[in-house]
């Protein structure tokens, strides 16, 4: 594995992840399979999160893994790759922040005040998944991956300073500790069922161990482990995985439920992609892919602002645009006008502010 190249794989990868979270935003709504089996496959579409988190443990592995860098200027690397978007999506999202005022009373202004304050200061500072209550408020419900993002950008460098001492036999242990860690909030929640279980989904710590695989794949791609794999191995692991979730479906009570069989095979995906050879690297490595995965950051954050109108106003448009009653239809016209406004906003907002976020670094850097 070339540690100066782009993985380019693993580029278009990130498109069909939140390829992938996006339909399943759709279909929790408006149905778009009644066949069970696609159904049941569109049902567990949230694993595409697995694949975020898990791919965002390698390829930060891969960047910053023995490199000669500063932890400030990793910090601010990271800060300049996800604020922008995530600031410019918390604004715009500013009217479905959930707080009305719904008495006179001064118990309740005070009490609206203070959620206002709390939500904005955990917003602001990107903690919003240590609590799940926040969900139903703002872009919170949408958000949530990002702080988790957050929390593991923190772990990485200790972490990684660790991992990088073991052998492969280590490493191979330490990943099958994450299998095991990220698999039993799933089994926990179902041998004892309890509203709470939720909290599983999407709390940092719980998270942590897809991120750690992510890593430990990395570094065993590094020691020429993903060399071995090709087409044939990646098309019979995305068969089993889809035959699994076609005849699983949601059986278990919560999406990382299924981490057991899902978490190594999106593990051996992203190892076995790394060698970049074989035809679907090629074609997760095509042009249009690569775009779609380059913007597929903002493809996952601005899904919220597509949503959510889609959902207030859903009766009006299938009212005026009769075609709009297929779902499929309704689901492809809404990804087209996802995809254009987050090529506008990579184009205008996320590389832009990327860019002078670095350089102002670097100047600030170089004035001491």
């Amino acid at each position: 594995m070339n540690k100066k190249s782009e993985i380019l794989p693993l580029t278009g990868l990130r498109f069909i992840a939140a390829l992938f979270v996006f339909f399943f935003h759709i279909h929790i709504r408006w149905s778009l399979a009644t066949n069970p089996f696609l159904k049941n496959i569109l049902d567990q579409g949230a694993i595409g999160m697995s694949v975020f988190f898990i791919l965002s443990g390698f390829i930060l592995a891969y960047q910053y893994a023995g490199a000669r860098t500063t932890q400030k200027s990793y910090l601010v690397n990271r800060f300049a790759r996800i604020y922008p978007i995530y600031a410019f999506t918390a604004i715009a999202t500013l009217p479905w922040i959930g707080i009305t005022f719904v008495s006179t009373s001064n118990t309740d202004i005070a009490t609206g005040i203070g959620q206002g304050i709390l939500l904005i200061f955990a917003n602001i500072f990107i903690i919003q998944a240590w609590f799940p209550q926040f969900f139903s408020f703002w872009n919170d419900g949408a958000s949530w991956s990002i702080s988790v993002e957050v929390f593991c950008y923190i772990i990485l460098p200790f972490a990684s300073t660790l991992l990088e001492q073991l052998t492969i036999r280590q490493l191979c242990a330490v990943a099958f500790i994450c299998i095991l860690f990220s698999a039993l909030p799933g089994l926990s929640a179902a041998l004892f069922p309890s509203p709470a279980v939720s909290i599983f989904y999407s709390l940092p710590i719980f998270r942590l161990p897809e991120f750690i695989l992510g890593v430990c794949t990395c570094l065993a791609a590094k020691e020429g482990l993903g060399n071995r794999y090709g087409t044939f191995s990646q098309l019979v692991v995305l068969a089993v995985i889809f035959i699994y979730l076609g005849f699983a479906g949601p059986a278990l009570p919560i999406y990382v439920g299924h981490n057991w069989i899902v978490a190594p095979s999106i593990a051996f995906i992203i190892l076995s992609l790394s060698n970049s050879r074989g035809f679907i690297s090629l074609i997760l490595s095509s042009k249009p892919l690569l775009w779609l995965g380059k913007i597929s950051y903002c493809i996952y954050s601005l899904q919220f602002l597509i949503i959510v109108p889609l959902i207030k106003h859903h009766d009006v448009i299938i009212e005026k645009f009769s075609l709009m009653q297929n779902n499929w239809i309704l689901a492809m016209t809404a990804l087209f006008f996802l995809i254009l406004f987050s090529g506008i906003a990579n184009y205008f907002i996320e590389e832009p502010s990327r860019i002078w976020i670095k350089r102002r670094y670097h100047q600030i850097s170089s004035e001491k």
